[in-house]
């Protein structure tokens, strides 16, 4: 926005030093023709057709009569700043050296220096219009004659440019009006501007601000603006703020003020705390959000993980589990087993060594069982040959053999 105003009062410069400098430049070429005409009235006198006394009179009566632009007139001293040919026949044949304009400037020192120390130049003062009593700007140029050793001048009023700046200027506040009414950087933020006394000078089209002016928090945060302002136009200072800037209740907010020397202006930018905030506080729920979806997400792919490593192993654990009590199914492994990974290949393992311990415990039994009745035959044989040998088994059978004997 600095730079924008930087823009605007540039143009407004430029215009103002473009008609000030065009005004300068009609007021030589008034004088251009005005000094041909004396130099003409002066060759008569060479010519011997008029002489000195009457040349000047002649020449005089000329100056006097002269009238161009806004009925603007010439004067006419000589070097002490005697009035020789002025419009005003208050002034005329008065010594004026010491004439001051509304603002105690001696007017006619000023001319007379210009005139003498560079032949011709300008010279800038105020003074009040023929029929008038209101003071106003105006450019004088002067140009020494030297032949007859006279101060010659003219001025033209510039208070008409001055209007047309000012209108300038008041197109450029609206304009600005108009810019500031379309930046916004929160739902409420606003731009504004004071001048050096306190009052808005610029308020965005759509805004009022009259709460400023007219509520006490508003003219409490003015007054502490004015006090502290920012300084250089590209220092920018930023503070805090507890006002009604737009009416309804007072808000707290931040402004940032900056300066405007050229103006006078401090431009400031203000916005409610709460809404400068809302963002870092939205910014943060997202990221909490954020964090619990990836949490879950997490702790989802975490379990999915785990349950596809978890479940392998348990199958594992459970094979070798039923091994050891003999109920041990390869096929309990068949999943696992079905893995690329290093479960898988644990598994595979576990699968071949369970069905290898299985097979030999087979193997085992088998030879268990045939031992078994091996020995089971050895015990009937050695029964029986302790049975025969005993004293008992001997006497039963000696009475088998003389019961067989005597049945024969």
């Amino acid at each position: 926005m600095n730079s924008l105003i930087s823009a605007e009062y540039q143009s407004i410069l430029d215009f103002r030093s473009t008609a000030l400098e065009g005004r300068r430049q009609a007021l030589v070429d008034v004088s251009k023709p005005v000094i041909a005409s004396l130099d003409e009235v002066r060759a008569s006198v060479d010519r011997g057709e008029l002489t000195t006394s009457e040349a000047q009179t002649a020449a005089l009566t000329m100056l006097k009569s002269i009238r161009f632009g806004n009925n603007d007139y010439l004067f006419t001293y000589d070097e002490n700043m005697t009035a020789l040919a002025r419009p005003d026949p208050k002034f005329q044949g008065r010594d004026l050296i010491d004439l001051q304009d509304a603002d105690g400037r001696y007017i006619l020192r000023d001319l007379r220096d210009v005139a003498l120390s560079q032949g011709s130049g300008f010279t800038e003062y105020r003074w009040v219009r023929l029929g008038e009593t209101v003071p106003a700007d105006k450019i004088g140029y002067v140009f020494n004659y030297e032949p007859w050793d006279w101060i010659i001048g003219t001025g033209v009023y510039v208070d008409n440019i001055e209007a047309e700046v000012s209108v300038k200027r008041g197109a450029v506040e609206n304009q600005l009006a108009e810019a500031f009414g379309l930046v916004s950087f929160t739902s409420n933020s606003t731009f504004f501007i004071l001048d050096d006394v306190g009052d808005v000078v610029v308020t965005p089209a759509g805004s009022d601000l009259s709460a400023l002016t007219s509520t006490p928090s508003g003219k409490a945060l003015i007054t502490s603006l004015l006090a502290s302002p920012a300084t250089g136009n590209a220092s920018i200072v930023e503070r805090s703020y507890e006002a009604s800037l737009q009416g309804g209740s007072i808000e707290e907010g931040v402004m940032t003020v900056s300066s405007f020397d050229p103006l006078k202006w401090l431009l400031v930018s203000a916005a409610p705390r709460s809404e400068l905030t809302a963002p870092s506080r939205q910014l943060a729920l997202q990221q909490a959000l954020l964090s619990i979806i990836v949490l879950i997400i997490g702790l989802s792919g975490g379990l999915l993980l785990s349950r596809r490593i978890v479940r392998p192993v348990e199958s594992i654990t459970g094979a070798a589990l039923s091994l050891s009590d003999g109920t041990f199914d390869p096929a309990s492994l068949d999943a696992a087993a079905a893995r690329k990974d290093e479960v898988g290949e644990l598994a595979r393992t576990f699968r071949r060594m369970g069905q290898e311990i299985i097979e030999r415990e087979r193997k085992l039994l088998e030879q268990v069982a045939r031992l078994t009745v091996v020995v089971d035959h050895g015990k009937v044989a050695k029964s029986v040959e302790e049975i025969t040998e005993t004293e008992y088994f001997h006497r039963l059978k000696e009475r088998a053999d003389e019961l067989r004997s005597r049945n024969g």
